[in-house]
C-alpha cells in the first residue's frame, strides 16, 4: 500500500507541476521592442514590466526583447495580427496602409511643442484610434511619445528647403518619405535597425530620426551635419494581440492598463531631458548642429503644405478634423 501511495503522490506532484507550468506560461507575455536598451523608450518599457508584476501581485510577467531581437519595426504589425508575439512597440506609421488617418502624427510642422501630443490624444483622438486598431485585431495598451524628428546628413548644412535637393535620405515612414520627396530629396523607407550601416557605407547621405534614437544607435559617428528642425513628432503605441488581450482576466487587464499609464507618463517626462542630453552628445561628437530660425522654419512649413493637403484629401473630414485638433493643441 505504501508503495502505491508513493507512486500516486509522485503522479499528483507531476500533475501539479505540469499545471503550474501551464499557468505560468499563460501569465507571461513577450514584448517586442526595436530600440536598444539605452533609449529612454526602452527604459520606459522596463518600468512597464516592473509595474505589471507589481500591480498583478506577481501573477503576470512581461519579458522584453530589445534591439529588434524578435521583430523589426517593419515586421511587428504582422507579428501582432498573426499572434506571433503577444505585445509589441509599434510606430503608428506602420499602420498607415490600413488606418490612413493614423498618419496624422507624421504630418510636418503641425505640433507646436512636445506637450501638444498628450492634449491631442486626450481630445478624443486616442479613443477614436483605439477603435480603429481594435478593428484590425490589436488592443492599444498605452501611447509612447518619441520626441521631435531632425534632419541628419553627410553633405551640407540644411538651412532651407532647396538644401534638401538631391540628398539620398533614410526615411522612417511613407508619409515621412513623401515630405522628403516634396522637399527634393530621394528617400528610402528603412528600418531603424538598418540605418547605421546604410549611413556608414554611404548608401544614404542622411536620415530623419530623433536625437535620442540617433545617439542610442551611434548615428553621430557616421554623420557630419544635423539640422534642428523639429519638423515631426513621431508617435509609437504599445499594442497587444486582441485574442491574447481577450484571454486575460479583468484583474490582469486592469494591472496591464494601470502599468501602461505609469509608463506612458514616465516616458513623456523623460523626453525633454533625453533630448537635451542627446543634443549634447551629438555636439560633443563633432556633428555640426544648425537650428532653424523663424523665417527658415516658415519656409519649410510652406514648402510642405502639399503633404498636409494630400493627407486631408485622402482621409476626408476625419483627417481634416485631426489636423485642426493637432494645430490647436497648444
Amino acid at each position: 500500500m505504501k508503495k502505491y501511495l508513493g507512486v500516486f503522490a509522485v503522479l499528483v506532484a507531476a500533475f501539479v507541476l505540469s499545471y503550474a507550468g501551464v499557468a505560468l506560461a499563460k501569465s507571461e507575455f513577450k514584448l517586442s521592442n526595436q530600440f536598444p536598451p539605452s533609449h529612454h523608450v526602452s527604459k520606459g518599457l522596463v518600468l512597464f514590466a516592473e509595474k505589471v508584476a507589481e500591480y498583478s501581485g506577481g501573477e503576470v510577467t512581461c519579458k522584453i526583447f530589445d534591439s529588434a531581437q524578435l521583430y523589426k519595426d517593419t515586421e511587428i504589425v504582422d507579428a501582432l495580427q498573426d499572434a506571433l508575439v503577444e505585445v509589441g512597440l509599434v510606430a503608428t506609421n506602420k499602420w498607415s496602409g490600413m488606418i490612413p488617418v493614423i498618419d496624422v502624427f507624421d504630418m510636418p510642422f503641425i505640433f507646436k511643442d512636445l506637450s501638444s501630443i498628450k492634449k491631442f490624444l486626450d481630445a478624443g483622438v486616442a479613443e477614436a484610434l483605439d477603435k480603429e486598431c481594435e478593428a484590425k485585431g490589436v488592443k492599444n495598451l498605452f501611447w509612447v511619445d518619441y520626441g521631435y524628428i531632425q534632419f541628419f546628413n553627410n553633405k551640407r548644412t540644411i538651412k532651407k528647403p532647396d538644401d534638401m535637393k538631391g540628398l539620398t535620405m533614410r526615411s522612417f515612414s511613407g508619409s515621412d518619405a513623401e515630405t522628403l520627396q516634396t522637399l527634393g530629396a530621394a528617400p528610402t523607407v528603412m528600418s531603424s535597425s538598418e540605418m547605421y550601416m546604410a549611413l556608414q557605407r554611404g548608401t544614404m547621405d542622411g536620415a530623419t530620426t530623433g536625437m535620442p534614437a540617433a545617439v542610442s544607435r551611434k548615428i553621430e559617428e557616421v554623420q557630419k551635419y544635423m539640422t534642428l528642425a523639429n519638423y515631426s513628432t513621431a508617435q509609437f503605441v504599445v499594442q497587444g494581440n486582441l485574442e491574447w488581450w481577450d484571454s486575460l482576466s479583468e484583474k490582469d487587464k486592469d494591472a496591464v492598463m494601470k502599468a501602461g499609464k505609469d509608463a506612458e507618463a514616465w516616458i513623456r517626462g523623460a523626453i525633454a531631458d533625453s533630448e537635451i542630453e542627446a543634443q549634447k552628445a551629438i555636439e560633443a561628437a563633432g556633428v555640426e548642429i544648425y537650428e532653424l530660425n523663424a523665417d527658415e522654419h516658415k519656409a519649410f512649413l510652406e514648402g510642405t503644405q502639399k503633404v498636409r493637403d494630400a493627407f486631408a484629401a485622402k482621409t476626408g473630414d476625419l483627417g481634416k478634423k485631426l489636423i485642426e485638433l493637432a494645430v490647436s493643441a497648444d
